[in-house]
């Protein structure tokens, strides 16, 4: 990519970017390609120094010498002490083994010698005969920040990037920032063949699903809890601009990057669309790389779900300035849930030109996610007394005619532009249409034994939503310190109507569901409206500023910041064919900030924070005496201290954090049968996070953690329920995921996960339970050469146990079982 200044050094050697998705080979073509390794070691070994075709990602330099020599059929030695922190840049093209080696090694200060075994070893080049005669002269720069264009490199083992964006404050490294941050890589989705938010965030220990999309006996759409407090699939951003991309399950076949904020995110982001305040998740689309991108992948899901994904990339021009990069992807058949299926299709097409001082791209984007069959949880009834035991998971639960369908189509361009080597100002505005059809049934749980009322419903679904973000960075020396400004304004427009209607219920049970006949063939009465009205306009606007003001190189930094958002509502009578507004209110509150980095010693940065979340604020109901008051947007507060130490290889993360948010009571009212409703109780998450990322030794790779949390009930309804649990709060949750090269076939890696979660709480009484659950995941992936392109076999299980259990709750009180045991397989040719 253009090469641009940076303010400061990070401190680690860091690695470039690696190219995402590889595109693939219809699941035909495994069989045969399993034979080929073999054969063509020979050829190459028979051919001494036989010029073949390479397409090796940037990443570390170990990584690259591995693949490079997989590939050419040779052995080379490498001492770990040598590549420890180096990278390559790739390799894309025709080589021979020694011209390859150079290509790989250019920079780095090492060289491959040829052993007369017929392998190779790395060893340190010799020094040139004079530095002094090839010294340049000293050029002092004045930087600003990183373009918004350029992603932080991946970090060792190519899993998770050094660093992401952090909204207002644009990209940062991990080190750099006061704040707990993953970035999840395209090499990581691609190799665990994730299709959902979901599954990438399966590898983070402080998330957990509160219902998953695609694939499962759910389908209605990926949502999140981060540290106790729910994130709707809403609340995703792209590329730091709120309301664009589509709604319920996101392919990820687009995506280059997912970023998560671990905590409140108002200063950097503004509010989230929903009013999620637990963490922010931000998508990254793909762009063209400086290597051509052909990339064909054809998939296979159990139960008998297939698919293919293209994956085209081209850059132009004489500095290659303008980049095309288009993806496709269309998966159609049976999951591995009984009766269900499954057809996507989505679309994007991403323009970017990055010039000298002008960066500017266009993303276009349309997906259509139609299940049939997919149910969405059950929900609770309030007499229930224990939760029943979990059913087998991937039984039939749906009726046959029961349907989800969410179609989007997305436009978003952005911009941004260097007035001078110290400020620069950019922009970006979205749009997105939505759809959503939704006719299926809602089950509520009675008893202990499973009992079920079974009600079909129809709750179709519009949204229009506009967004558009602007700003600038500056930087400046002042008092002895670096200062970066940051001013951003943003704003984003939603219009959103629904339709409802209900049929009469029917008995049925978790274990042994009824046959419900359609009822609209049926012609069956109903309650409601069957056409979509309007129900909402939602109006978020803000205006944010910050100052990062860093001392010494870099050892001290501090970020002081405010945000003031504004708030919108105007609420319709979607009941009534005519929409009258029913209601509505316009509110305003600041949100500050501030964070501390301090680096006593080389890669160790300390950190603190004290930031807030904002969610929309409460309407008291109709029959309460202050009926109708609208109170302001509800503040989540948190504080923080963590460490995270960069071993070289691997970094790891400690941090503690409390968060505090405001609950809404009754209290007595003006007669003994009165009652107001206020802003008054709290719910109080305190806990302790730790994880860890990277390459623990050559070819192996490790990724996870774990969260402790106590999530409690202060202040609730007369003291009732007052140091109880929060619900959906685990008091634990645990990940681990192992990669390894296995060194007995070139090529070849294997690869484990384990989830684990403790016991959480669906009722503030703290009197129904589900139970902890563990899940094992496993996989293998093969690297390999077919008709002389790269190929990449892969296969994963998730759930290998086909464990039946609980796994969270979808909200309004309801829950949702576990996903059953799936097997993908793909295989990805380059051409």
């Amino acid at each position: 990519m253009h090469p641009r200044h940076r303010s400061r050094p990070h401190t680690p050697p860091s690695c470039p970017r690696t190219p995402l998705a590889r595109a693939a080979l219809m699941l035909c073509l495994a069989a045969g390609t399993l034979a080929l390794p073999a054969a063509t070691r020979a050829q190459a070994a028979a051919q001494g120094d036989a010029v073949l075709r390479h397409e090796i990602p940037s990443g570390t330099l170990d990584q690259a010498l591995n693949r490079f020599a997989a590939a050419a059929g040779i052995t080379l030695s490498i001492d770990g002490s040598l590549t420890a922190g180096k990278t390559s840049r790739g390799l894309s093209g025709n080589f021979g083994v020694r011209d390859g080696l150079a290509h790989l090694l250019a920079g780095s200060g090492l060289e491959a010698v040829a052993t007369a075994g017929g392998g190779y070893v790395l060893r340190a080049a010799p020094l040139l005969p004079s530095a002094s005669d090839t010294m340049l002269p000293t050029i002092t720069v004045t930087a600003r920040g990183e373009s918004e264009a350029e992603l932080p490199p991946p970090y060792a083992g190519g899993q998770v990037a050094r660093g992401g964006r952090l909204g207002l404050l644009g990209n940062q490294d991990v080190m750099d920032t006061p704040f707990n941050v993953a970035s999840y890589t395209s090499e990581l989705m691609q190799n665990q063949q994730s299709a959902t938010l979901a599954d990438v965030l399966d590898n983070d220990p402080a998330v957990r699903m509160s219902s998953r999309g695609r694939n499962t006996s759910v389908g209605g759409g990926d949502n999140f809890f981060l540290r106790g407090f729910g994130l709707g699939n809403r609340d995703i951003s792209l590329n730091g601009l709120y309301g664009v991309l589509p709604y319920g399950t996101l392919s990820l076949e687009t995506v280059e990057r997912v970023e998560v904020l671990k905590g409140p995110s108002a200063l950097l982001t503004g509010m989230a669309p929903s009013g999620g305040v637990g963490g922010a998740i931000n998508v990254v689309p793909k762009r063209a790389t400086d290597a051509p991108i052909t990339r064909l992948t054809g998939s296979y899901a159990s139960d008998s779900l297939w698919g293919t994904h293209v994956d085209l990339g081209r850059r132009f021009g004489e500095q290659n300035q303008f980049g095309v990069r288009a993806n496709g992807v269309y998966r159609s058949g049976d999951t591995a849930t009984s009766g269900q299926s499954v057809k996507l299709g989505a679309a994007s097409l991403g323009l970017d030109y990055r010039g000298e001082r002008l960066r500017a791209s266009l993303d276009l984007g349309y997906q259509s996610d139609d299940a049939r069959a997919a149910s969405v949880g059950y929900r609770l009834a309030p007499a229930l007394t224990a939760v029943p035991a979990a059913p087998k998971t991937g039984a039939r639960f749906a009726q046959d005619w029961e349907r989800r369908k969410y179609v989007d189509d997305y436009q978003v361009a952005q911009m941004e532009f260097d007035v001078s080597s110290s400020l620069m100002v950019y922009g970006a505005a979205g749009a997105r249409d939505h759809r959503h059809s939704n006719y299926r049934t809602e089950s509520r749980i009675l008893n202990p034994a499973g009992d079920l009322a079974t009600s079909p419903v129809n709750y179709p679904e519009t949204s229009k939503s506009k967004s558009f973000l602007a700003g600038a960075r500056m930087k400046f020396e002042a008092l002895n310190a670096l200062h970066e400004i940051n001013v951003a304004a943003s704003s984003l427009d939603t219009t959103a109507g629904y339709g409802f209607a209900q049929w009469a219920g029917t008995a049925s049970n978790l274990y042994n569901p009824a046959r419900i006949p359609d009822p609209l063939q049926a012609g069956a009465p109903f309650a409601g409206f069957l056409d979509t009205r309007k129900a909402s306009e939602t109006q978020l606007s803000s205006v944010g500023i910050s100052d990062s003001i860093s001392w010494n190189d870099d050892a001290v930094r501090l970020i002081l910041g405010v945000r003031r958002q504004k708030i919108s509502v105007d609420n319709y009578a979607a009941t009534a064919p005519v929409n009258p507004r029913t209601s509505g209110y316009e509110r305003t509150v600041n949100s500050p900030a501030v964070g501390l980095v301090v680096k006593p010693w080389n890669h160790v940065s300390l950190y603190a924070n004290y930031i807030e979340g904002l969610s929309p604020g409460a309407t008291a109901p109709a029959d309460a005496e202050n009926s109708g008051e609208t109170f302001p947007p509800v503040k989540t507060k948190q504080k923080e201290l963590g460490a995270k130490i960069d071993f070289g290889r691997v970094i790891g993360t400690v941090s503690l954090f409390e968060l505090k948010q405001p609950n809404a009571i009754t209290v007595p009212g003006s007669t003994p049968l009165a009652y107001r409703y206020v802003m008054d109780g709290e719910q109080r998450n305190r806990g302790m996070e730790l994880s860890a990322f990277g390459e623990l030794a050559r070819g192996v790779r490790l990724l996870g953690g774990m969260t402790y949390l106590q999530a409690k009930q202060i202040r609730t309804q007369g003291g009732t329920n007052d140091g109880k649990d929060a619900i959906v709060a685990p008091r634990w949750i645990a990940n681990v995921g192992l990669e390894w090269d296995a060194p007995f076939l070139p090529g070849l890696t294997l690869t484990t996960r384990v989830l684990a979660t403790g016991k959480q709480y669906v009722n503030a009484a703290n009197t129904l339970r589900l139970p902890g659950w563990t899940r094992w995941d496993a996989g293998a992936r093969y690297r390999t050469r077919a008709l002389g392109y790269p190929v990449t076999l892969r296969a994963n299980v998730l759930n290998l146990a086909n464990s039946s259990y609980w796994e969270g709750s979808a909200g309004s009180g309801g829950i949702v079982l576990s996903a059953p045991r799936t097997v993908y397989l793909s295989a990805t040719i380059d051409f």
